[in-house]
């Protein structure tokens, strides 16, 4: 009976498995094209858009740590009237569709002479984000005892010391979790990339999807991948420069 269950266990795991990795199997299938890794990396367009979708991303990820973090902080240790509403206010753009979202910022970014620019872009991106970095940054929070913290107020740290030495080290993977999420869904931002940006703010999804929509799969398939290696390579970057601060912290 075990050895049955095993085998069925196996056979499952192995139709998960071949399920997640079929569209990669797809995506690799199409980019043996030697022809459309040449055309991609020769064209100006492709580092543009590549150091556009970066730098968009890095600034999104400053805006959720500067106005996340003192968010996450507040909803976690404070009770205060009207704390469902705000709740509420953070999770919004998770409920309503981009779209929406979207147009109702551009006529705004409009009279503010934002729509169009990288600023506008990073904004829009930072709304759309700021409720993952929030929530995962809430939970670290939830599980540090505040004790822990009045001890180091009473031995006299302050208040960049007790969050550095105390509360950093406990909400850390919390933090890496959220600013992954920050990375992942910025860049894959179309739409309102597209609404905000106006068509001339390019990034690689704006300038991958209409390859994969018929222009051409091969060259669509190269940008994915390029895609995924950028987004993995930014996401290990983050993670390693914020240990290496992290380590210097504790060490000082």
């Amino acid at each position: 009976m075990s050895r049955i269950l095993n085998i069925r266990l196996k056979i499952v795991v192995s139709l998960i498995t071949l399920v997640m990795l079929m569209p990669f199997i797809s995506l690799f299938l199409e980019i043996l094209n030697k022809d459309a890794w040449i055309f991609t990396f020769t064209s100006n367009k492709t580092y543009l858009a590549f150091l556009t979708t970066i730098i968009i991303s890095i600034f999104t990820l400053l805006l959720n740590m500067i106005f996340g973090i003192p968010a996450a902080y507040v909803l976690s240790r404070k009770k205060f009237y009207g704390e469902k509403i705000i709740n509420i206010l953070i999770f919004l753009p998770l409920i309503i569709p981009p779209f929406v979202t979207s147009m109702g910022i551009y006529f705004t970014f409009i009279k503010l002479s934002l729509a169009e620019t990288i600023l506008g872009v990073v904004m829009v991106h930072t709304v759309q984000t700021l409720p993952y970095f929030i929530r995962s940054v809430v939970i670290g929070y939830d599980t540090l005892d505040e004790t822990y913290e009045l001890v180091g107020k009473f031995m006299g740290a302050n208040g960049w010391q007790r969050f550095t030495k105390i509360t950093l080290p406990h909400i850390f993977p919390s933090l890496i979790a959220g600013s992954s999420l920050v990375i992942i869904v910025s860049f894959a931002q179309y739409l309102t990339t597209l609404i905000i940006g106006g068509g001339r703010i390019i990034t690689i999804p704006i300038l991958m999807f209409p390859y994969i929509s018929g222009g051409d799969i091969k060259v669509g398939g190269v940008y994915s991948l390029s895609f995924i290696i950028i987004n993995l390579v930014l996401i290990v970057s983050l993670e390693s420069v914020v240990k290496k601060i992290y380590k210097e912290n504790n060490k000082g």
